[in-house]
């Protein structure tokens, strides 16, 4: 095998009075590599950790518009979006991503990027670009710009440009002694787009093309085509004539397979494209489908107790226990409390009252519902038997409908005559229709008056004739006023809430155009805990939190109080440090479609809006899903690490205090899983001011801080071990036990 390497050295053209001739007429300046691909090659990007895959991709449209031969239009690149699973000749996949090191060599303290070309008996079997992620990054067209200490700043758009030119087959004109303007010129110069002596290398290499009539035709099947749920189905391709690459979506297999298995965990449909050694070919897809089991709750009332007597006029205290044995969500319903003249509890018995589960009961979920049931001072004196009937009101379909009947233990109870009036009450909501996150008033009146009151779902005093609530989900409320003799009668009131909120949990930016800066958004419900990461006036990195706030009545706008507390340094924290502190703005954002928003503030008396949208990242599979808001617990209280996840990747931001108890924040943007532990590089950034300012992107500075850990113990614990490299903290290592945090 045969391995060529060409770095880029940053060397710059910066002496005065140093000109550039240009090579006039025919003569030839560019130089060939000793080996070039045999046809288009398929580049898999995986960029997005620091800057994106953007600029690798305008590098190679720039390559794909000049051809590959006088008078032919052949592309030299197809660009396949992915992770890497080993560059360095490792899996005959063409990579291009980031790298600490040159394939396990340390780069040399200039080397900003290298490409390597392995090649065997001629052929090239691999192509990869490592860049360099110890460095400083900035993505811009137009004459290089420099730092305030003269430095230039590294763009990956011209360097990825000169890359992707090695990737060709093209070498350095300047390194043969020759002077001419060219982007392949091994010294980084205020060119930044391709140049006729690159135009004229690139015409120059001689690619093998196929005749038109040598183009794959490709099948796809997969047996079986049809599995339940956590089987395994194979995909096979077969292509006439016999391809020498394929472009798999949906699979993850290489570009040298033709075949692998796959396991999904939904109908999936996939799709291979079979190419030549020219880069042409044909595409075929095949569907397997995942078949699911009935879902399908199942109540039972585990337990029912309540008194052997009571008066008419009055109340009795019962209380039930509900468990939801199947495997399905049990929506809404109520238990309906009925006395008997036997035995059978059935729907014609005499309903005295009832118990609303108004959030429903998840699989496997077991709720116990107390409370007080008024007795009707219309009921005739005498013995009853007590019985509880779950979902009375048939609301649910469930699997067993045979066990929702149960008789209290108490068996019997024995009604005795009023002795007094029961006062008779109304019960009002105003309003009575709210949104999510919204409040409505509770006011109870009677006639006679009551001397006190037993509340349903309120957890209201006995002593109050109302109150404040503010339900998630529609609900009944009811009370009941009771006289001074026990007697007492039922009032109830539903209370509507309108609409649930779409998804939102994500992380959000505002593009490229404004790099560095983001909101991480994790949704409970229609409950949103929100946080700002972005940088202060002198470029340091600080963080906001809205964990709470309120939806308008369309669910499109989510407005709350945001926060910035103090506390102690993350190498020594104690809660008792810290301190949320008065709210110091608010924040409204305002979901304009399903990925875009308008984020508006008013931060310390600055005003000020952004149009943000959903950040894409992720590619592969993970074991767990783990994305949510994660902290330390009451122990840790005051920082936290938001865990996006998009398929197999996390994206960690970690929000804590700085050496003088002020905010700070760590990303961590990848990272690799072995088996439930996930790990990676995490960040420091510093960048442009954020309030009320213009952002500036070519401000960001990236540094990495160290190396962090994520052991996971199924999907609501892990621990967190992070050891710094950089910065403050240098030399610190600390694990710290951290769980979902709810809200």
């Amino acid at each position: 095998m045969i391995v060529n390497r060409r770095h880029l050295v940053r060397r710059l053209l910066v002496a005065a009075g140093l000109a550039i001739a240009l090579v006039a007429g025919s003569v030839q300046a560019y130089v060939l590599m000793g080996t070039s691909p045999g046809g288009r090659l398929t580049m898999h990007l995986a960029m997005q950790a620091l800057i994106g895959n953007q600029p690798v991709s305008i590098g190679m449209d720039q390559w794909n518009q000049v051809g590959i031969g006088p008078g032919q239009d052949h592309a030299f690149f197809v660009a396949q979006t992915g992770g890497t699973s080993g560059s360095c000749g490792r899996n005959q996949a063409n990579e291009v991503t980031w790298s600490g090191t040159d394939c396990g060599l340390a780069f040399g303290s200039s080397t900003l990027a290298v490409t390597t070309t392995w090649s065997s008996a001629g052929k090239v079997i691999e192509v990869d670009m490592l860049f360099n992620n110890t460095k400083s990054w900035s993505s811009y067209s137009g004459p290089l710009k420099y730092n305030a200490n003269g430095t230039s700043i590294n763009d990956l758009n011209r360097i990825a440009l000169h890359e992707l030119g090695h990737a060709a087959g093209l070498d350095h004109p300047d390194d043969a002694k020759q002077t001419v303007s060219s982007v392949m010129n091994s010294r980084i110069s205020d060119t930044y787009t391709l140049q006729a002596d690159d135009i004229a290398g690139a015409h120059a290499i001689a690619w093998k093309i196929a005749a038109s009539g040598s183009v794959p035709v490709c099948t796809l099947s997969a047996s079986p085509s049809s599995i339940s749920a956590g089987a395994s189905s194979t995909l096979v391709a077969a292509c006439t004539p016999a391809a020498t690459s394929y472009a798999w979506t949906n699979t993850g297999f290489s570009s040298t397979a033709s075949a692998g298995i796959v396991s999904p965990a939904v109908t999936t449909n996939y799709q291979v494209t079979g190419y030549n050694a020219a880069g042409a070919g044909n595409s075929a897809s095949a569907s397997v489908s995942v078949a699911t089991a009935a879902l399908i709750p199942d109540l039972e009332i585990t337990s029912f107790t309540g008194p052997v007597s009571g008066t008419a006029g009055g109340q009795i205290i019962l209380t039930i226990g509900v468990h939801n044995k199947g495997n399905f969500t049990a929506q809404p319903f109520r238990v309906g409390f009925y006395l008997s003249n036997d035995t059978a509890i059935n729907f014609s018995d005499l309903l005295i009252g009832t118990c609303s589960y108004a959030g429903g009961l998840s699989a496997g979920q077991s709720l116990a519902c107390a409370g007080a049931v008024g007795i009707s001072d219309g009921i005739a004196p005498g013995t009853y038997y007590l019985g509880a009937i779950a979902d009375d009101l048939l609301a649910i379909s469930e699997s067993d409908e045979s066990n929702n009947t149960k008789l209290a233990t108490s068996g019997q109870i024995v009604i005795a005559a009023a002795t007094q009036p029961a006062p008779v009450c109304t019960l009002t909501a105003s309003p009575a229709m709210i949104g999510p996150g919204g409040f409505t008033t509770l006011a109870v009146a009677c006639s006679p008056a009551a001397t006190s009151y037993a509340w349903t779902n309120t957890g209201f005093a006995a002593s109050a004739s109302g109150g404040v609530v503010s339900p998630a989900v529609t609900t009944s409320y009811s009370v009941t006023g009771i006289n001074s003799a026990g007697a007492g009668n039922s009032a109830s009131i539903l209370v509507s809430v309108t609409g649930v909120a779409a998804n939102y949990t994500d992380l959000w930016w505002a593009g490229n155009a404004e790099n560095g800066w983001g909101l991480s958004i994790h949704q409970h419900g229609n409950n949103l805990f929100n946080a700002l990461y972005v940088y202060d006036n002198a470029g340091k990195p600080a963080w906001y939190v809205m964990p709470a706030g309120t939806w308008d009545g369309a669910f499109t706008t989510y407005a709350g109080l945001v926060y910035q507390p103090t506390s102690a340094p993350l190498s020594s924290y104690t809660p008792a440090s810290f301190v949320p502190g008065a709210a110091v703005g608010s924040v409204t954002i305002t979901f304009t479609g399903a990925a875009t928003a308008v984020l508006r503030y008013t931060i310390n008396g600055v005003s000020g809006q952004k149009s943000i949208q959903r950040q894409v990242f992720g590619y592969g599979a993970a074991p767990l899903d783990v994305g949510d808001m994660w902290w330390g617990g009451t122990s840790q209280d005051g920082w936290g690490i938001s865990i996006t996840q998009q398929a197999g990747v996390l994206f960690g931001a970690w929000y804590t205090y700085g050496p003088d108890g002020r905010v700070t924040w760590y990303v961590l943007p990848n990272g690799t899983w072995n088996g439930t532990t996930y790990s990676g590089t995490f960040y420091s950034t510093t960048g442009s001011a954020w309030l009320g300012a213009g952002y500036d992107a070519t401000q960001l500075a990236v540094t990495a801080a160290g190396t962090m850990s994520l052991s996971f113990t199924g999907t609501g614990n892990a621990v967190m071990t992070y050891s710094f490299t950089s910065g403050p903290f240098a030399g610190t290592t600390q694990s710290r036990q951290i769980a979902r945090q709810a809200f």
